[in-house]
């Protein structure tokens, strides 16, 4: 987008939602569920269900260059009593590592019920995802 400025010079302003994407994930120690939002960043979508092994951030990296992501979420499991859980320090060590790994921002969002009211690992990524994507929108 060109924008004019007072001394008519031209100034290009990124629009950063253009052709990108947001990552979901709900982490699991054997299982990773996937979503993916669409370009406009308003609805989140289940992709796929990975086996939580040692090509796992591979298989992100490539999901992550074919769908163009520019930001990924991952569920972070919260007690009811706001501590935080030996699986949150397991889910936030892997965030960190895979942000390492990608060079690509990573957040949190809160995964609480998300596993039991989505069908399988993917809808829970799906639900995190959009449950981030309905904050930013606010």
């Amino acid at each position: 987008m060109k924008q004019k400025n007072k001394n008519q010079k031209t100034v290009l302003i990124p629009h950063v939602s253009s052709f990108m994407k947001l990552l979901g994930i709900d982490y699991g120690d054997k299982r990773i569920g996937i979503a993916v939002s669409d370009e406009t960043m308003t609805f989140a979508f289940p992709r796929v269900v990975l086996q939580n092994t040692k090509t796992v951030f591979e298989e992100i990296k490539k999901i992550c260059g074919d769908e163009n992501i520019a930001k990924i979420v991952v569920g972070m499991p919260t007690s009811f009593s706001g501590g935080k859980s030996a699986q949150a320090e397991k889910t936030e060590k892997f965030g960190k590592a895979l942000e390492a790994f990608l060079g690509i921002p990573v957040g949190y969002e809160n995964e609480i019920f998300t596993t039991k009211i989505g069908r399988d690992d993917a809808s829970a990524a799906a639900l995190i995802l959009q449950s981030y994507l309905d904050k930013i929108r606010k």
